[in-house]
């Protein structure tokens, strides 16, 4: 009888070990993330020269050929859209950024960003267009990207599922950039 208690009060510990060392680690797939972003590398060196001013650039983020599967695993393979937008909007509904309409550049208002997510949904975000300064370290040879405003598009399909074009989406501006007035800003 003592042989068999000795054992449970073992097998009992053990797990209680292994749920306590399950609850203090976190999953290794959040320590890969964490240990590929060090945020250190994100600062712009002081000998960066500042190369390009406001480049405006549009990226497929969604395969618009769902049947070619190189675009998508060369491509886009490590795109996380649908995690970006999910940030994005919660920054927005928090009030932590402003939306803004593409076209006009006039703010949007919280009804307004409902609304066209009531419309377009964030699975159908096809393409972003960011607009970034670019800077270039030719001491260290490294370039930075500091991304000044997003702006996410959305695909827009017929009823037998054929991509017809885009939709503009919000616009959010990050680092302390200023709205600009209308689509293009040149």
């Amino acid at each position: 009888m003592k042989i068999m208690s000795i054992k449970y009060v073992i097998a009992a510990g053990f797990i209680l070990f292994l749920h306590i060392s399950a609850c203090k680690n976190p999953s290794k797939s959040e320590d890969a993330e964490k240990a590929a972003i060090n945020i250190n590398d994100f600062k712009i060196s002081s000998e960066a020269i500042k190369v390009a001013d406001s480049i405006m650039y549009i990226t497929n983020v969604k395969n618009p050929n769902p049947e070619d599967a190189y675009y998508m695993d060369q491509w886009l393979g490590g795109a996380k859209t649908k995690l970006l937008a999910d940030k994005i909007f919660a920054a927005v509904y928090s009030k932590k950024l402003n939306a803004y309409n593409y076209i006009t550049g006039d703010k949007m208002s919280i009804e307004e960003v409902k609304e066209l997510e009531n419309e377009f949904k964030r699975k159908d975000i096809g393409q972003i267009l960011f607009t970034e300064d670019w800077y270039f370290d030719e001491e260290n040879l490294k370039m930075y990207k500091q991304v000044n405003s997003i702006m996410l598009a959305y695909f827009r399909y017929d009823d037998a599922g054929n991509l017809l074009g885009n939709k503009a989406g919000i616009r959010v501006y990050l680092n302390g950039t200023k709205p600009m007035r209308g689509a293009i800003d040149y």
